[in-house]
């Protein structure tokens, strides 16, 4: 499909890498047979590539009450997210699409070098990507997509309204909830160790899939090749996300410490990300380019690639 892309063979100077280190969730995602215990936590890496990298003032948390091991967070050398091998360009109508299929493009390959989503079941993975894409985007497009001007994302509507003044009202109304969302995270300076967290978290959800949360008809299962709607493990998937948010709140009690409340604040920012309609990212970054294919199947056949 015209959404993969190929990337340089050696990166450019100033690039944009991560590593999200957060602690191991007990002998979570051991597989037969049994591995002896290691003799000290095991690391969870939630991002690549997986580089030395400093550690906070305090690396050493207090024991989580919960999975009673200690917790080990470290800052990583570069800013976390998807692994971008070079700067988004600048905003015009036809480079502002360019980046916003590229983005879409390292979200999916971003969850392909996250362990503990891998290591889940394979259908889980669909679904959970399925569920999550829209929210990847728009986190993705707040971190790297600024400044944005809603200028640029008026000039994005073109000839998706056809003279019908209703859809059109509906559509600069979606328009700007998009720019408003990706403005609140700009405005409460999420650095990209909160924005890895927060891309965890969305990724991590133990419930079905959202049968409304995209454009796409309600035969999804055909189109995706997804068997089920429900996740195999839910329980699995509950405790992954409890434990980044845990890994969260210690990063944010550490590096924030005049801020008690940021952590309240950050995960308040996620249900924003689902103000923005799944329709309306179609409609104006991929529509152009995938016509009336479902982005659910785009996405899925991207993850299956092996290759990316």
């Amino acid at each position: 499909m015209a959404l993969y892309f190929k990337e340089p063979n050696s990166p450019p100077h100033g690039d944009l890498s991560g590593v999200l280190g957060v602690a191991s969730v007990s002998r979570l995602l051991q597989s037969p047979p049994p591995q002896p215990p290691p003799s000290h936590p095991a690391v969870l890496d939630l991002a690549l590539p997986k580089a030395p990298h400093p550690e906070l003032p305090h690396p050493l948390y207090h024991a989580n009450p919960f999975f009673c091991s200690p917790v080990a967070v470290a800052v990583p050398k570069f800013p976390l997210g998807p692994i971008l091998t070079s700067p988004f360009p600048s905003h015009t109508t036809e480079t502002l699409c360019e980046s916003a299929a590229r983005l879409l493009f390292m979200n999916v390959k971003w969850t392909k070098n996250v362990p503990a989503f891998t290591a889940l079941d394979f259908q889980d993975q669909l679904l959970m990507l399925e569920q999550s894409w829209r929210e990847l985007f728009v986190l993705g497009a707040a971190q790297y997509l600024l400044p944005l001007d809603i200028g640029q994302l008026m000039s994005l509507r073109g000839a998706l309204v056809d003279r019908d003044s209703a859809k059109e009202a509906s559509l600069l109304h979606e328009i700007k909830v998009f720019h408003s969302t990706v403005t609140k995270f700009k405005d409460h300076n999420v650095d990209p160790y909160e924005y890895a967290c927060l891309r965890a978290i969305v990724l991590f959800r133990a419930t079905d899939v959202d049968s409304g949360s995209s454009s796409a008809s309600s035969n999804k299962n055909s189109t995706t090749g997804i068997d089920r709607r429900t996740l195999a493990n839910p329980a699995t998937v509950a405790t992954l996300q409890d434990h980044t948010q845990y890994t969260l709140k210690k990063y944010n009690d550490t590096v924030h410490p005049r801020d008690p409340v940021r952590f309240g604040k950050l995960l308040l920012l996620l249900p924003t990300l689902r103000t923005v309609s799944a329709a309306t990212i179609e409609e104006l970054f991929f529509r152009r380019t995938i016509g009336d294919i479902p982005i659910e199947r785009i996405i899925c056949d991207m993850y299956k690639t092996t290759d990316i």
